[in-house]
C-alpha cells in the first residue's frame, strides 16, 4: 500500500494545466490584434465625406490634406491655414512623387479646395487622391 501511495502522487505532480496558458495567449492575440488595428488609422483627422461607389482604399504612406466644415486646414494632423499650406507642404518634404490625399467634407466649397490644390502645386505636388466614402 505504501508504493501505490507513491505511483499516486507522482503521477499528480508529473501533470501540467494548460488551460490558464491558451487564456494568456488568447488574451495576448487579442491585444496584438487592437494595437495593430489602431496603429492602421489613416492620418487625416475624421470628415464627414462624400460618398463613391469606385472608391478604393489606399495604402500607401503619403500627406493627407483635411479641409473640415469650417475650413479649417490640417496637414496630416497639425494645423495649417492655406496661406501656409505650401511651406508645411516643402517642411514635410513633399515632393513630384509624392501623393497628396485631400479629406474635405462635402459641405466644403469646390472653389476651397482647387484653392488647396493649387497651393499644393506650388509646393511642386502634382498627384492628387480625393477621400471618399464607401
Amino acid at each position: 500500500m505504501i508504493r501505490s501511495r507513491r505511483r499516486n502522487r507522482r503521477e499528480e505532480e508529473a501533470e501540467i494545466i494548460i488551460v490558464p496558458m491558451i487564456d494568456t495567449m488568447m488574451f495576448l492575440l487579442v491585444c496584438f490584434i487592437v494595437a495593430s488595428l489602431a496603429m492602421a488609422v489613416q492620418l487625416g483627422l475624421p470628415v464627414n465625406l462624400p460618398k463613391a461607389s469606385t472608391s478604393q482604399p489606399h495604402q500607401a504612406e503619403n500627406l493627407t490634406l483635411t479641409i473640415t466644415r469650417n475650413d479649417q486646414f490640417y496637414l496630416n494632423t497639425t494645423p495649417i491655414t492655406l496661406d501656409t499650406e505650401t511651406t508645411a507642404l516643402k517642411n514635410a518634404h513633399a515632393g513630384p512623387k509624392s501623393l497628396l490625399i485631400l479629406n474635405a467634407d462635402q459641405m466644403v466649397l469646390h472653389g476651397v479646395v482647387v484653392a488647396a490644390m493649387n497651393q499644393a502645386r506650388e509646393a511642386g505636388i502634382v498627384e492628387f487622391a480625393i477621400a471618399t466614402a464607401k
